[in-house]
């Protein structure tokens, strides 16, 4: 089995000119997707760089800062993003590091100042839970959100990894796992991430991030002013003309209706709204069935025939779409009402 250095070395290679890769498309993809990818490879590089028994620069060094939890942390917000179709990242999402910057701290303290106590430990098995959780809704997420499940290969095994090495520690207060796990064990999983990462760069880059919609309209004719009226005259048609609710729909229609060009729309939606026309008015579409499955007027409709009147034309369609945006069958969100 080659050395544990040779592996890192490799993993170094691969990361950074995946890093390279991935900034040479930048242009291309939505930004926050974009950075939170480019984040989760370099808390990889990190732990490569980083790893307590075998770094590559100290000898015996503990370079708490990069440990997997970092990893961990990232990927949970890179996913919780990616299957929400999220495009802005807050203040908010920021608490998903606390976890980590608390564990961090309670390393520091017991590095620098030699505390360890009863109140330590169990604040560090509460964070590590934490982080356990993380892990287990990301498997969660992916599963169902049915995206990008390739990421199972590198989340599941990382889990394991993670648990074995809590569990060894729990038990025997010892942080080496058996076999060396946490070492050899996730950045074994970094050169498979790298390699794979890469691959979908150069073959199927659109199925890896989605791609940003503003380089399309860099020779805009709208003005700010523009731009606020149509989105009101646009919301109007949806909320209050329910213009959604027919099956046959088009872009040029609605455009036309609108007394603007077919691509002054499709900016409009892709650039200041942050949706295609399609998901846009499936949407409301969503939206109207589950408005008109709760009234009364539609008691004696079957869910087919409520479909119908919001706008869907196709069962199959409509089930894929309505669990995409519910997490829920059709069926099973009309029992529990």
């Amino acid at each position: 089995m080659p050395s544990l250095q040779t592996i890192q070395i490799i993993a170094l290679i691969q990361g950074f000119f995946l890093l390279f890769v991935l900034f040479k498309h930048k242009k291309n993809y939505k930004s926050t997707q974009f950075w939170l990818l480019f984040f989760c490879i370099v808390s990889v590089l990190l732990f490569v760089l980083g790893d307590d028994d075998y770094n590559l620069f100290v000898e015996n060094a503990d370079w708490y800062c990069f440990h997997d939890t970092l990893i961990i942390t990232v990927f949970f917000i890179f996913v919780r993003f990616y299957t929400s179709n999220r495009n802005k990242f807050t203040g908010l999402d920021g608490l998903f590091f606390v976890p980590y910057l608390l564990e961090i701290s309670l390393k520091f303290i017991e590095t620098t100042f030699g505390i360890k106590n009863l109140v330590t430990y169990l604040i560090d098995y509460a964070v590590e839970l934490v982080f356990f959780a993380m892990l287990i809704y990301t498997i969660i997420d992916i599963i169902r959100s049915k995206k990008e499940k390739w990421l199972l290969l590198f989340i599941i095994p990382l889990t394991i990894i993670f648990s074995i090495d809590e569990l060894t520690w729990f038990f025997t207060k010892e942080y080496d796992s058996p076999y060396y796990l946490d070492s050899y064990g996730i950045i074994l999983l970094s050169v498979f991430l790298f390699y794979f990462v890469l691959y979908r760069l150069i073959i199927a880059p659109k199925q890896l991030l989605e791609k940003g919609a503003i380089s399309n309209y860099k020779k805009t004719t709208l003005v700010a002013q523009d731009i606020a009226s149509h989105k009101k005259a646009l919301l109007q048609l949806m909320e209050e003309d329910k213009i959604f609710t027919n099956k046959n729909l088009t872009v040029l229609e609605v455009s036309n209706t609108l007394n603007i060009s077919r691509q002054q729309l499709s900016e409009i939606l892709n650039v200041h709204l942050n949706c295609n026309f399609q998901d846009f008015i499936n949407g409301y579409r969503v939206e109207e069935f589950k408005r008109c499955v709760a009234s009364d007027v539609y008691t004696n409709y079957t869910i087919i025939a409520i479909a119908k009147v919001a706008g869907f034309s196709s069962k199959t369609t409509f089930n894929t779409l309505f669990k995409k945006a519910t997490g829920m069958t059709p069926s099973g969100y009309k029992k529990q009402l």
